[in-house]
């Protein structure tokens, strides 16, 4: 959806503890990864500060940001557009992903704690659940707070930013639905493997399980992904 036809925001309230530029930044990103703006649509500025109540200079902070997180790109003439993410990109990220998930798996097993390790097992339960249901939305869900969780515990708040850079790069691409009931299976296969390896706190598996699990994703998202979206 493109800014001129996007419903009207509400008006930004200035909040004491947080800069008016992240405010904006939060929301823009917020709006981005909702799908409120397609791929490759402009954010119009002077229509975006009319909405939110600010300034074109704060908006255009905020939009510089924003483009050091990989979800907008700023072009001289043209202005701030959302990026588009193709499949030959979408397979870099998850390259980068499937690392960052090695290290997170091995800190984890280290680190986590053991309510930590319970909230893994609820929200796998309820994964299990979803997939009885053919909850395809509440498993998506589920799955990025296992995912969530696991970096939590992994306990580093570098590796867990970058994590949060490249999945906010990769949900431009997600945008379509690529759930299927038989990759519902071994992702829950998958999560179950983690968890053994985690509460045996051996690092080194729990490591090549987690990194596995992104890995194959990739693979799934290959196996349904339309031709026309190839590059």
């Amino acid at each position: 959806m493109s800014t001129a036809n996007a419903v009207a925001a509400k008006p930004i309230r200035r909040q004491k503890e947080a800069p008016l530029v992240d405010v904006i930044l939060e929301r823009l990103e917020r709006m981005i990864l909702n799908g409120e703006f397609a791929a490759g649509s402009k954010l119009n500025e002077y229509t975006l500060a009319q909405q939110f109540g600010v300034s074109r200079s704060a908006l255009r902070e905020a939009a510089r940001l924003l483009q050091r997180s990989g979800l907008v790109e700023i072009e001289p003439g043209r202005g701030v557009l959302v990026r588009k993410i193709g499949v030959r990109q979408a397979m870099d990220l998850f390259d980068v992903r499937a690392g960052f998930a090695r290290s997170a798996g091995r800190l984890a097993a280290l680190r986590a704690t053991e309510d930590q390790i319970t909230d893994l097992k609820d929200l796998h339960k309820k994964m299990v659940a979803c997939r009885a249901k053919l909850d395809f939305k509440q498993y998506v869900a589920l799955n990025a707070k296992f995912h969530d969780i696991l970096y939590e515990a992994a306990a580093n708040e570098r590796l867990t930013r970058l994590n949060e850079m490249i999945s906010n790069e990769l949900q431009l691409f997600h945008r379509i639905n690529m759930a299927r009931a038989p990759h519902l299976d071994i992702s829950i296969q998958e999560h179950a493997r983690i968890l053994e390896y985690l509460e045996q706190r051996d690092g080194e598996k729990t490591a090549k399980a987690f990194e596995r699990h992104i890995l194959q994703g990739r693979q799934r998202m290959l196996d349904v992904i339309p031709a026309s979206l190839r590059d």
